[in-house]
């Protein structure tokens, strides 16, 4: 829609010989690609803000070569110096910050002083089975729980978990399967299903 007063824009900013013509692309693809960078970046993410703010800034290029167009055809304004340089900016300020968007990382490095350190673990005096809680007998059991697997766990991966839960006192149910792995309490049922045809 904005094509054609970008063209006339950089027409009179001194573009010719066809590169006039790439004023709507370049505006065009830098919208494009902020956007894209911002729609796929989780947030809190290294340069999601930043293609957030590209994106807006395109529209805005985009906006005022529309106004300003506009205006330089009724004779509101005339070319000059600020139109050339303005013109000309834009192309550059593009091409900076789609080069920044793509150097960004995606995720947040981990910096050399926040290296991973495991916590110090408190020495206790070991309690009688009796007067431990249930979640105490819990961490206790051979197999800890896993996270939310990608396939189907093995059938002694199921037994193990089905043990746990039995000494912890727990009831061996579909809910019971799918709170252990993680799952949804349908899987869960699978889980039991293949336990007791076992």
């Amino acid at each position: 829609m904005s094509a054609p007063a970008e063209i006339s824009l950089s027409r009179a900013a001194g573009f010719t010989g066809g590169t006039e013509y790439l004023a709507p692309f370049v505006l065009s693809l830098y919208a494009a690609c902020a956007a894209t960078v911002a729609a796929t970046r989780p947030k809190g993410v290294r340069g999601r803000l930043s293609a957030i703010l590209g994106a807006g800034l395109a529209l805005g290029f985009a906006l005022s070569a529309q106004v300003t167009a506009h205006l330089l055809s009724a004779g509101h304004i005339s070319s000059g110096p600020w139109l050339i340089t303005a013109v000309s900016s834009v192309p550059s300020i593009a091409a900076a910050h789609l080069l920044h968007l793509a150097v960004v990382p995606k995720g947040e490095p981990v910096s050399p002083g926040k290296a991973e350190k495991e916590p110090e673990k408190a020495v206790e005096a070991p309690l009688s089975a009796s007067d431990k809680p249930k979640k105490e007998k819990a961490k206790e059991c051979l197999v800890s729980r896993s996270k939310a697997p990608s396939r189907r766990p093995s059938l002694q991966a199921i037994r193990d978990a089905a043990m746990n839960l039995d000494a912890t006192g727990q009831k061996v149910t579909a809910k019971a399967l799918a709170e252990w792995f993680k799952v949804s309490e349908r899987t869960g049922a699978r889980y039991l299903s293949v336990l007791k045809a076992a």
